[in-house]
């Protein structure tokens, strides 16, 4: 027999959970409270990270069903609750959205499934369009992509001819505060040109 679990990752204290309960029981659920999971982790903690969660999901079987009241209880960002969905998927369970309309968001093809997917994509594309044009934006003004140099440019042609007249790697390097692999690159650019 199928078992419907509550969880909720949205409320702050027992008093906002006891709110959150009525507001389940209020849209016509019946809730067993000993399956009713509540946890307050920070926005920085994926989904399946979650202690109660994680607890909640060692209990469920194939053909149970979680209920969440906001989309927010089952991930951090849309990746996250896409990877959530996937892990109850794959376990078998159903995973219903009172925010979406009591839709079950691991069936394959539904809306919902299939809107947060494609906003998914959106959100890729849009960073990877931001990441772009913020590197072109940065050459264009002339600034350095990337970590700091360990040296500055000027110090290349001192070390250089340091490296001439017989000084060692490893002085230059405590000399300069740097690895001896950074003065060895130095000295290699130097003989390409």
């Amino acid at each position: 027999m199928s078992a419907t679990f509550i969880y909720t990752n949205d409320a702050a204290d027992f008093v906002q959970f006891e709110s959150e309960i009525r507001a389940f029981d209020q849209a016509g659920m019946v809730l067993d409270l000993g399956r009713a999971w509540w946890e307050q982790s920070g926005p920085m903690v994926a989904a399946l990270d979650r202690p109660e969660l994680r607890r909640m999901l060692q209990r469920v079987r194939a053909g149970d069903t979680i209920v969440t009241l906001r989309l927010s209880s089952v991930g951090r960002n849309v990746n996250d609750v896409l990877a959530t969905i996937d892990r109850l998927r794959a376990l078998g369970v159903h995973l219903r959205c009172m925010e979406l309309g009591d839709c079950d968001l691991t069936a394959a093809d539904t809306e919902a499934s299939l809107a947060l997917r494609a906003i998914s994509r959106l959100e890729r594309q849009s960073r990877s369009t931001r990441m772009k044009e913020s590197a072109a934006m940065a050459a264009g003004l002339g600034r350095r992509l990337g970590r700091r140099p360990s040296v500055e440019a000027n110090s290349h042609v001192v070390i250089r001819e340091a490296l001439q007249r017989g000084t060692s790697v490893s002085e230059l390097a405590r000399r300069f505060s740097v690895s001896r692999q950074t003065i060895m690159r130095i000295r290699d650019a130097g003989d390409r040109r």
